[in-house]
């Protein structure tokens, strides 16, 4: 075995070493003056690009005509010239004293390096279907989190703003819905990180993300195995230039309003002339005669309201700020020199919504850390640390009636009843339904090039979140406080997420036109999460609120509390294989393994393929003078999910209280009330019976790609087609109420996505300091339910009309 060991790593250091360059002698190095111009492409000076010795701090900066001058350079030393919008470049001196140095601007659409899972790629080198956007296309979007900075720029891509509240979550969906009751969220990786689903994911500062790549088709996103199953979305932080030292000031103010004015009554007089005519066209009594109601409350007759009633309240102007205005403060420090290269950030994010105290404040710090050990050893930290803070006073009631005041003759809220629970003021004053929120992310990771090409990479993740719900509810002006005799509570949540991830690559060319890139690698997540939940009702002083619930009948107090537990084990490899630079396959495969199934059913395999031909290299293409890309893609691959709670093939327990004998009594059994049904939810929901056959939810997709660019690459057009079917669907479903249940998880159904993506990229004018172009996109996605199983079995109802059979 040891023979074998040695034969092997023998065989692998000759391939690698096979061609590669000869090996020169170093003279002796002697001290000089260099001096030199920086242009552009176009041969126009580049002025107040940074010249810098590397591994020293002497340095200098072109002038205006793009010259500069440094003294006491040692004739073997390297001048690093960097200069934002362009690619870095490293010269060697090598006993020279004039440079004559071009910088390239940076990548092309298609010469870019794009992130993919466990790796990157050129973008002309793709064979799945992945968009790419870069910082420039972000750096002017008033977002909170990274969901907004995707909505409207990638094909296929649907954002959905859940409302308009400060700092509100996003529904956000890869290629339609594959699932029913299991998730629908893309996977969201950051750095190589798997934080989580994307929608309500505020971490990151939206100023530190240089590149956003969505990986949309199975061959792309299969490598994350049953997390990719609804696409993948991967963020790339940014990190220092070498040998530059940069401090940036942004600051970001968003002023909000209304696009036209409420639809509100502004004229009393009309609005209770048009009240009284509906009645009496209804058979009714007219309010607006200048009599008391049932209620006690006093409605002045048309006349009154033309000569002496004063009271015309605009509650739109006490409900709403009048132009609420948002502000994004964001400081970065970036250093680094030829072996440490670090970054700093601080934001204070607030969002002001357009109800009066309601706001959303988000405070951040980043920092990381990459350090080269040896010349082939590198280390990287980082950490990331958020708190939020959210005072919710969204939903006032500005539709008020005008006539009546805010206060009545006491200085008390007016109200207009018993049962009157929508004065503004008074809800913004007394009640409390305020949240905090702490997240802490750190990453630290281990990549050594073992060998010229071997490399192998060691990355552990550990990620903590924790938020404290108060709410309260006073006895009086609130509908839960009034029935409830005030109503306050506190709720807890905190979770661990730990990842380690270990891989390595082996990339080699051979003969000049193979060249073969193979990755394996091994991933393991453990996440774990607590909550608690306290609450009273028929509080004897209201003094303190929810800070104070023992002063709330004791009779009445709710006590919960829940943990969650669940580990993935997976097995991963990527191999890809390009002949003459034309011809592209690329294989991909997980095994993964989930402690949510069965003994049976817990391990899943999720393999993948995919082809493209770059025909641009074909030389009767070249010929046409027409395109400067020119490449078809097609892939086929199955990914899985597990998007559902844990413990669903065990049986579980749950507690149900009950009044009985004139005291409440507490029975704990099998099965737990996952809901109701019937009128006012008079029935409970009974599930919490185990399947052990439960197993992972399977996604099949095919896409069909095409890729173009045409003058100078400055217009790029990208097409796909895609089908996409979900079999085997994670659901619950109906079960005989002879078994003791009402519902029951099983894999039942089918759910099909299809339909075509278009981004069209064009550049008309760019130069150094201007960049005109425009992005159109395109894309629509058929959904159909294909299954929902049999119907007795699912317990489907049937439209007498139709024939149609659904879920109720």
């Amino acid at each position: 075995m040891k023979m074998k060991f040695y034969l092997i790593v023998l065989s692998l250091l000759a391939v690698c070493l096979w061609g590669t360059g000869d090996v020169r002698a170093q003279s002796a190095s002697r001290s000089m003056t260099v001096t030199g111009k920086v242009v552009d492409q176009n041969g126009a000076a580049v002025t107040g690009a940074s010249v810098v010795v590397v591994g020293t701090t002497k340095g200098t900066t072109t002038g205006a005509d793009g010259a500069f001058s440094l003294t006491g350079v040692a004739s073997d030393a390297r001048l690093a010239v960097n200069f934002i919008g362009y690619k870095s470049q490293t010269v060697e001196v090598g006993g020279r004293t004039s440079f004559n140095i071009v910088l390239v601007e940076e990548a092309t659409a298609v010469d870019e390096v794009v992130v993919v899972g466990y790796g990157q790629v050129k973008k002309s080198d793709l064979t799945g279907s992945v968009a790419s956007v870069k910082a420039e296309k972000l750096t002017d979007i008033p977002a909170n989190s990274i969901d907004g900075l995707l909505q409207g720029r990638v094909a296929g891509v649907q954002v959905v703003n859940s409302s308009q509240d400060p700092g509100a979550s996003s529904t956000v969906r890869i290629r339609g819905n594959s699932s029913l009751n299991g998730s629908n969220a893309p996977l969201v990786v950051i750095d190589g990180f798997p934080w989580g689903d994307a929608g309500d994911l505020k971490q990151i500062n939206p100023q530190d993300i240089v590149s956003m790549e969505v990986l949309k088709d199975a061959s792309a996103s299969a490598i994350y195995g049953s997390r990719g199953a609804n696409g993948v979305i991967l963020i790339t932080t940014r990190k220092a230039q070498e040998n530059v030292t940069r401090i940036t000031l942004r600051q970001q103010t968003t002023v909000s309003g209304f696009s036209s004015e409420l639809n509100l009554w502004r004229d009393p007089v009309l609005m209770a002339m048009l009240s009284n005519e509906s009645s009496i066209n209804a058979g009714l009594t007219p309010t607006y005669i200048g009599a008391t109601n049932a209620n006690g409350v006093y409605y002045p007759s048309i006349a009154e309201l033309q000569t002496t009633w004063t009271t015309n309240t605009r509650w739109d102007d006490l409900v709403f700020r009048p132009t609420p205005v948002s502000n994004n403060t964001t400081v970065q420090v970036q250093s680094s020199n030829d072996r440490t290269m670090f970054q700093a950030s601080a934001n204070y994010y607030l969002d002001n919504g357009m109800y009066i105290e309601d706001t959303y404040r988000k405070y951040g710090g980043n920092f990381s850390v990459e350090h080269k050990l040896l010349d082939n050893l590198r280390m990287k930290a980082s950490a990331n640390i958020t708190s939020n803070k959210r005072h919710n006073n969204g939903g006032l009631a500005y539709w008020r009636n005008p006539i009546f005041p805010v206060y009545d003759d006491n200085g008390d809220y007016w109200l207009y009843g018993a049962q009157d629970y929508s004065h503004p003021l008074a809800l913004t004053d007394l009640q409390k339904n305020d949240s905090k929120g702490l997240d802490i992310i750190s990453f630290a990771s281990v990549n050594w090039d073992v060998l010229p090409c071997l490399n192998v990479m060691a990355q552990f993740n550990y990620k903590h979140g924790e938020q404290i719900t108060d709410k309260y509810f006073p006895k009086k002006y609130s509908e839960t406080g009034v029935f409830n005799d005030g109503y306050g509570s506190i709720d807890n949540w905190k979770d661990d997420n730990i990842v380690f991830e270990a891989y390595a690559t082996f990339d080699r060319t051979f003969a000049e036109k193979h060249r073969l890139t193979v990755m394996g690698g091994y991933s393991y997540e453990n996440y774990q999460s607590r909550s608690s939940s306290l609450a009273a009702k028929g509080f004897i002083n209201e003094s303190l609120g929810n800070e104070n619930l023992a002063a709330g009948d004791s009779e009445t107090y709710s006590i919960g509390n829940g943990s969650y537990k669940t580990e993935l084990v997976s097995a991963l490899t990527r191999i890809n294989y390009t002949f003459d630079n034309r011809f592209l396959f690329t294989f991909t495969a997980r095994a993964d393994g989930s402690s949510k199934f069965g003994s049976n059913n817990k391990w899943a395999f999720f393999p993948s393929g995919a082809f493209s031909w770059k025909m641009h290299e074909e030389r009767f293409i070249r010929n046409l003078n027409v395109f400067d890309v020119l490449k078809i893609r097609a892939s086929y691959g199955i990914s899985g999910n597990q998007g559902i709670s844990a413990y669903q093939t065990l049986s579980r327990y749950g507690q149900h209280k009950y009044f009985n004998g004139g005291k409440w009594v507490t029975a704990i059994g099998p099965g737990y009330q996952s809901g109701t049904t019937g009128q006012d939810g008079i029935y409970a929901l009974w599930s919490g019976i185990p399947n052990k056959g439960l197993k992972w939810e399977t996604t099949a997709q095919v896409d069909l790609g095409l890729d173009m660019s045409f003058f100078g690459n400055r217009l790029n057009v990208t097409f796909d087609w895609y089908d996409k079917r979900t079999s085997d669907l994670l659901r619950e479903r109906n079960i005989a109420p002879s078994s003791g249940y009402d519902k029951m998880w099983v894999n039942d159904g089918e759910i099909r996505n299809r339909d075509i993506e278009l981004t069209i990229d064009g550049v008309a004018f760019q130069n150094r300091d201007w960049r005109v172009g425009g992005t159109f996109v395109f894309s629509r996605n058929r959904n159909k339910v294909l299954s929902l199983g049999n119907a007795v079995q699912t317990g489907l109802k049937t439209d007498l009309r139709t024939g149609m059979q659904y879920e109720y």
